[in-house]
């Protein structure tokens, strides 16, 4: 019974529709075996109009003034041919649009920011040639408060001091940190192991003591889901012996160490942990610092943003030992002696090496080699004879400069935090169909100017476009997951 009322009272409901006036907009319906769209609105006299757009397989619709009306209580379109065809009017949904904003995340200060000082992420022998002499590994924590990003870029900053010394939280070290949390970021400072006698062998030891720490504090982070980190978004940064081994980490692999190292065996290494590697770095910013090996640029593809004078007196800019002034050949006899009793001197006390480090490659270098490899490198330079770029020589923070090079690492570090931006596309097998292609979306949004959207999923949307209308395209705009937005448009 109640079966039998529902169908009278539709049918009641479809002739009292019928006999009112269509209300202008767009209606989806279907001729024969054809879906189409129908116009309805009114001309200047205030007599209704009708067309219909069929689509026909063509990004543009075959459009043709058609009558609707009522016979025998169903909707008839008539065509100027003569034909009639019986149809049902499903109103069209026109899905709401807006352009995302611009968005700042990652690029001005937003976020207050929270700190932990002094988080343990290993346990480490203090000195590799006395058993049972262990030491903690701490790193401090700074993270945006009241961010509402489900996930979080990580940047891991190493501070400097030539691997002899040096803390995580030097002066200079502590804005950066808190700047680039404010933007979005969770930040680590990590304390590596520090110090090493004055001779190739010990500073070689101290070098890839640091890596093996930086890999752990990387793999602790990843373990702590609190913390809301992204895995694919880790970001590094250092300065001076910071950047060398921000570098390495981006860069070196286990068979890239040299032989001394791998015959040390676990002496070095935080304890259960290895340089087996299970996260990439997206970026690098390399604040006055140098690789070991060149050879190391060809195991991934890591974008590097570079700070260093030419005339660095301490880094060389393109290749050299660190740490002194690159001499010549000798020009008088007071430089052969020199010459000669340092090379002396190094054969008798090899602890009081005149070279303490390998020969190294600065960022000149490192910038030629990215470009030759079609990865993206920039680089910024001074000609001021300096070391540290925004220290003053009474040791004090030259800020300009500082904010300048922290604001130029947060665009070179945004710019790098999708892998591959949005990229719009018809589909050049079906001209109807639209769509993009990346993994990295959370969310988008579809418009149609000049036509309407006849089907979508969240990535693909096919088009029927109205011929008169005076212009077309099609855009998309959203969000990546890591919180920035993006706007694309087609115009046809």
């Amino acid at each position: 019974m109640k079966t039998g009322r529902r169908v009278v009272l539709l049918a009641f409901l479809l002739v009292a529709a019928c006999s009112k006036p269509i209300e202008p907009g767009l209606y989806r319906v279907r001729v024969g075996a054809a879906d189409g769209i129908l116009r309805a609105g009114t001309d200047s006299l205030g007599n209704e109009t009708f067309l219909f757009y069929a689509d026909t397989g063509s990004v543009y619709a075959d459009t043709v003034t058609v009558a609707l009306k009522t016979e025998k209580r169903k909707l008839w379109l008539s065509f100027p041919d003569g034909r009639s065809e019986k149809v049902t009017l499903n109103p069209y949904e026109v899905l709401e649009f807006h352009r995302f904003l611009d968005s700042d995340l990652y690029l001005l200060p937003q976020f207050e920011v929270g700190e932990t000082k002094d988080v343990v992420f290993g346990r480490v022998l203090r000195d590799a040639d006395k058993e049972r002499e262990y030491a903690n590994l701490t790193m401090d924590l700074y993270y945006p408060k009241n961010d509402r990003t489900e996930t979080r870029p990580l940047l891991m900053t190493f501070h400097e001091g030539a691997f002899l010394e040096g803390d995580k939280r030097d002066t200079s070290l502590l804005e950066w940190n808190r700047y680039f949390a404010s933007l979005g970021y969770v930040v680590s400072s990590v304390n590596y192991r520090v110090g090493s006698r004055r001779n190739q062998k010990d500073t070689d030891e101290a070098m890839y003591r640091a890596l093996k720490d930086a890999n752990a504090a990387v793999r602790f982070l990843l373990k702590r889901d609190s913390l809301m980190i992204h895995s694919d978004r880790i970001f590094a940064a250092g300065a001076d012996a910071g950047a060398v081994t921000a570098l390495n980490l981006a860069y070196m692999r286990e068979e890239d160490l040299p032989e001394i190292i791998r015959e040390q065996g676990d002496s070095v290494v935080v304890v259960r942990q290895t340089l087996l590697r299970g996260f990439d770095i997206r970026a690098v910013a390399n604040l006055w610092g140098a690789i070991p090996d060149t050879t190391i640029l060809l195991n991934a593809d890591v974008p590097v943003i570079s700070f260093q004078s030419v005339n660095d007196p301490v880094m060389p800019f393109q290749a050299g030992h660190p740490y002194e002034e690159q001499e010549e050949d000798p020009e008088t006899i007071l430089d052969f002696l020199k010459s000669a009793f340092e090379s002396i001197l190094s054969v008798f006390l090899p602890d009081i090496e005149m070279h303490p480090f390998r020969e190294m490659y600065g960022a000149g270098t490192i910038d030629r080699i990215l470009r030759e490899r079609g990865v993206q490198s920039v680089l910024y330079t001074s000609e001021e004879e300096m070391h540290n770029l925004f220290l003053k020589e009474d040791g004090s923070v030259d800020y300009p400069i500082y904010d300048e090079i922290k604001e130029q690492t947060a665009r070179f570090f945004a710019s790098k935090m999708e892998t591959s931006p949005v990229f719009l596309r018809q589909d050049p097998e079906d001209a109807q169909l639209f769509l993009i292609d990346n993994s990295e979306v959370e969310v988008c949004q579809w418009n149609v100017e000049g036509g309407v959207i006849i089907g979508r999923s969240d990535d693909t949307i096919r088009i029927l476009l109205f011929p008169e209308a005076e212009s077309h395209s099609v855009s998309v705009s959203g969000a990546y997951t890591s919180g920035l937005t993006f706007f694309e448009t087609i115009t046809l």
